[in-house]
């Protein structure tokens, strides 16, 4: 061991129900996700929203309010940096693109000097010699002072962070531990990341944008350790959703004595969250282009990207405009797609001349796998919750993806996804 190294122990039992449970859930998703075949157009879309989904919900955690549309401009490389707001956004991408491109190239090293730059890259240009915080030396280096988190409207110290003097070696050690259990089978790399989290927040190893680090970090463990195929996934939305209740998790560890299991159990709940919505996007996805795939029709990757973007997007309908902007082509484009995806069934429509509107129809099943009318041709929030209450009906768990597709509900399943997300439903109904 490094002489200037501080040993670091993670407290926590393996497993607990509590953490065995998600665990589980996201073998199960990741599995479906694997197993899908996924076309080049739509995993391309998929990562793009996903792309600007992280970049918007990891800079409102900490305050930044643009519109989740600069987010996906950052994304598209088409944001100018001219606000502190912008920059925060660009450099967020630019940060992601380094994982991106380290992993590409077969370079990318888990170590303090990889988790320095992701820093220095999301805080570039933001550090003010007038700011007595963060000034420009701050920037991709541990901090050179104290490190203290105060309640704004009470003035309470709510945390302080190691001394500056041993911020090098704290990190050190953890990037020891973390080494050791990265060796095969010694540990599942969902909970090394939440122990990573949680120990970069801990040791506050900056002068400021330590939890943009950590969440990037988490991002470059996760797709190191090859559990983000596609990279189609964004976890922060799960922590901006209830920013008070991501920092109760961060602060339970302190409370108990370093025993990390209420945040880890906290963490892992939002990945098996995030990791089953991609899985129910991409079956809804599949059972969608598998409605025009047999000859004559073969989508185009413009009739791909758009049918994507807007169902991900949870549009019931949309107009002529809204598929262009979609599908990225012009009118008379757009009018010939959507003649072929009318003729072929994939969409069906309303109205007519400029007031046609198009929609996605929803298979006919009937409901639970048996006889009879069938399941309605449109899901809404009153039908969903309805289906759900019959099939929730003397369970005391949320039932898996499998359970839902075992019972025919693939759709159901991928409907709540789309509205308002699985994790709005077990809160609905207690589970």
């Amino acid at each position: 061991m490094d002489r200037t190294s501080i040993a670091f122990s993670a407290n926590y039992r393996r497993y607990t129900p509590e953490m065995l449970d998600p665990l589980l859930r996201i073998s199960e998703a990741l599995g479906a996700i694997r197993g899908a075949r996924v076309l080049p157009a739509i995993a391309d879309q998929l990562r793009a929203s996903a792309k600007a989904g992280t970049v918007h919900f990891s800079n409102l955690i900490e305050g930044n309010e643009l519109p989740f549309v600069e987010a996906g401009r950052a994304a598209r490389r088409e944001l100018d940096a001219d606000t502190r707001a912008k920059i925060e956004l660009v450099n967020y991408v630019d940060a992601l693109d380094l994982i991106d491109d380290r992993l590409a190239a077969g370079r990318m090293e888990l170590t303090p000097e990889f988790l320095k730059e992701l820093h220095g890259t999301a805080m570039r240009a933001l550090g003010r010699e007038d700011d007595p915080h963060f000034k420009p030396h701050h920037e991709g280096e541990w901090r050179d002072g104290m490190a203290v988190v105060v309640d704004r409207i009470t003035g309470q110290v709510m945390f302080e962070a190691p001394p500056k003097d041993e911020v090098p070696g704290r990190v050190e050690g953890m990037f020891e531990w973390l080494d050791r259990k990265l060796a095969p089978g010694a540990e599942q790399p969902f909970v090394l990341a939440g122990v990573m989290h949680y120990g970069m927040t801990d040791v506050h190893p900056f002068a400021d944008g330590n939890g943009r680090a950590a969440r990037l970090f988490q991002t470059a463990l996760l797709m190191k350790t090859d559990v983000l195929p596609g990279r189609m996934f964004s976890f922060e939305g799960y922590y901006a959703g209830d920013r008070n209740a991501y920092y109760e998790a961060l602060r339970s560890v302190r409370r108990n004595t370093l025993n990390m299991e209420s945040w880890l159990e906290y963490f892992l709940r939002g990945l098996a969250e995030e990791y089953e919505r991609i899985a129910g996007t991409v079956a809804d996805l599949g059972s969608l282009m598998s409605a025009a795939g047999s000859a004559p029709l073969r989508l185009t990757a413009g009739q791909q990207r758009a049918l994507t973007r807007l169902r991900i997007e949870g549009r019931r309908e949309f107009d002529r405009r809204a598929y262009e902007r979609a599908a990225g082509v012009g009118r008379t484009a757009a009018s010939e797609d959507l003649k072929e995806l009318i003729r072929h069934g994939v969409l069906v429509t309303r109205g007519s001349a400029s007031a046609t509107r198009y929609m996605f129809p929803t298979s006919v099943k009937p409901p639970h796998g048996g006889k009879g009318p069938g399941r309605p041709t449109k899901w809404n929030e009153t039908l969903i919750e309805r289906e759900m209450r019959t099939f929730l009906t003397d369970r005391s768990a949320w039932p898996s993806p499998r359970e839902f597709r075992s019972a025919s509900l693939g759709d159901l399943y991928a409907a709540a996804s789309r509205n308002g997300g699985i994790a709005r439903w077990r809160r609905m109904f207690g589970l």
